[in-house]
């Protein structure tokens, strides 16, 4: 318990009040006894409304404040109530990609664009994006631009509803043989292929989901939609999300459609305008917002496969031959919980890596002007696995940028009552642990918020939501990477990951590991994170 004596000399104590921290109890202690408690939720880093309690009968005495958990009572006197309210300062992920206002969702879109006129290399993302409130509807994409893939500058909006529908999600292809014809300067043309959603606006009404194109000839300063739209017609149901990308196995781009259930088509083309079906594919547990792309097993070029997924990243891995893709193992996850949703990866990455950027759904954003954020990006490889491949996702090595101040443990020792606690930044964090055996529930806690980590069910969990610490159950390293409203799980080598609700109580700015039985943690290392924000 955090306690504070408080020479009295005014009428009243400011205690700022938040809405999302947890309770506090407040006692109030005169010359050792205790003469009052109290529970409210004290906040002095976001609060929301400010609370006044009564000095006046203490006036030139001494009070000792004690407030559990851990937050310090400040001394903030003042002669009368105010009815201000308290620092308006928003819960902003510090690392993480956020519009400076209104609602985001799927990531759109994604590629690296170098200018043939300039030589400058520029990453795009576009996103599903609502202007107007921080619900969603009114689908426009939104477009950012970075140079680094970490720090992002907003730029206008690359597509408004038209009489056909608002804008759902899909790819970007920078067509640099220009194969579509649509070339006009000395830029690349770019390439926006996008669901029209019919029915979804007045000015759709009784219209139907189409898959439509947009382009740049300036170097995506601006785009225009393509005259002949659409692309391709209604097939079934609200079929969405094109995925384009270029097959070297059969000299032409193919594209990814979600149809209804856990169904999707897949088409292919050589001009990246008319396209002729080539296959259907069902992918259980899976719905919408398709991905594929080719990756080689262990860096081997002689083990190239092709992963397709849908947006809770279920995947099969697939070997195109004759011009269709064969599945060659059963759908296996490498997302667990709800949060992250309808990854993609990135197209014309010259580097060879393969870059995949999700939607970070259905976390809180206390009193923000926005809602809705995007994951940091991830390194996607494939990793064999007896005859079988995992797919494995970790954050990118840029990430290293962000690095501050670091801490390593090794070989520590840890029971119930004697955890090891390190006092903390309000900021992010990534923290890394090698745990090998252990005999117990670990329980992890970063800023008041808790990670159980049980080494008997090989399980991580967070609130509601659960991943396993060990797909092969050998390797049991855990990487976290917390950042205000959430947390970022990563597995071994990332065979598994999971993103979870995590708002961080910047008031309790402490890591606290402990365990239900003596343990001893074979490697801890906490590392702050820069912050991206401007």
């Amino acid at each position: 318990m955090k306690k504070s004596k408080i020479s009295i000399h005014n009428s009243y104590l400011m205690l700022p009040v938040g809405k999302h921290v947890g309770m506090r109890k407040i006692t109030v202690y005169r010359n050792g006894e205790l003469i009052d408690d109290f529970s409210l939720r004290l906040d002095y880093v976001n609060p929301c409304e400010e609370v006044f309690y009564d000095l006046r009968p203490y006036r030139g005495e001494t009070l000792e404040f004690g407030c559990t958990p851990d937050v310090e009572v400040q001394d903030i006197q003042c002669a009368k109530k105010s009815e201000k309210n308290g620092q308006n300062l928003n819960y902003r992920p510090l690392i993480h990609f956020t519009p400076s206002h209104g609602w985001i969702n799927d990531p759109n879109g994604l590629t690296e664009y170098t200018s043939p006129v300039t030589g400058e290399k520029i990453y795009h993302m576009f996103y599903q994006y609502n202007p107007y409130d921080t619900v969603w509807g009114n689908m426009h994409w939104g477009h950012a631009t970075s140079r680094d893939l970490l720090e992002w500058k907003e730029r206008p909006i690359a597509l408004f509803p038209d009489e056909s529908g608002t804008m759902f999600s899909g790819s970007a292809v920078v067509d640099k043989e220009n194969r579509s014809g649509l070339k006009e300067g000395a830029e690349d043309v770019i390439l926006l292929f996008y669901t029209c959603a019919g029915n979804t606006s007045l000015r759709s009404e009784k219209k139907e989901f189409t898959q439509c194109l947009a382009y740049s000839t300036d170097g995506g300063a601006t785009f225009r939609k393509y005259a002949h739209n659409p692309l391709i017609p209604h097939i079934a149901a609200n079929n969405r999300d094109p995925k384009v990308i270029y097959c070297e196995e059969m000299g032409r781009y193919v594209m990814g459609l979600y149809l209804y259930d856990a169904n999707f088509v897949i088409f292919a083309s050589d001009d990246l305008l008319h396209w002729e079906e080539i296959q259907k594919i069902t992918i259980e547990g899976e719905t919408e917002c398709p991905d594929l792309y080719p990756l080689c097993a262990d860096g081997d070029p002689k083990k190239r496969k092709w992963i397709i997924s849908g947006a809770s990243h279920i995947y099969i891995v697939c070997e195109c031959k004759g011009g269709k893709f064969e599945q060659i193992q059963a759908p296996r996850r490498l997302n667990y919980g709800v949060h992250h949703y309808a990854a993609q990866t990135f197209f014309g990455r010259s580097d060879g890596r393969r870059i995949a950027m999700a939607w970070h759904r259905r976390l809180e954003f206390p009193r923000a002007p926005f809602n809705g954020e995007m994951s940091l990006p991830l390194e996607l490889t494939l990793r064999s696995r007896g005859k079988e491949f995992d797919l494995c996702a970790l954050p990118i090595g840029e990430t290293a940028g962000l690095y501050g101040e670091s801490e390593t443990l090794r070989r520590q020792s840890i029971t119930a009552d004697e955890p090891l606690v390190l006092p903390l930044s309000p900021a992010a964090y990534r923290v890394r642990l090698n745990l090998g055996t252990i005999p117990s529930v670990l329980t992890l806690e970063l800023f008041g918020q808790a990670i159980h980590i049980d080494g008997k069910k090989n399980t991580v969990t967070v609130g509601d939501s659960s991943f396993p610490l060990s797909v092969d159950d050998s390797d049991r390293r855990l990487t976290v990477i917390v950042d205000c409203c959430s947390a970022e799980l990563f597995s071994g080598d990332g065979q598994a990951i999971m993103t979870a609700a995590m708002l961080c109580d910047y008031n309790i700015c402490k890591l606290v590991l402990s365990s239900e039985s003596s343990a001893t943690v074979p490697f801890l290392e906490v590392t702050k994170l820069l912050s991206i924000k401007k």
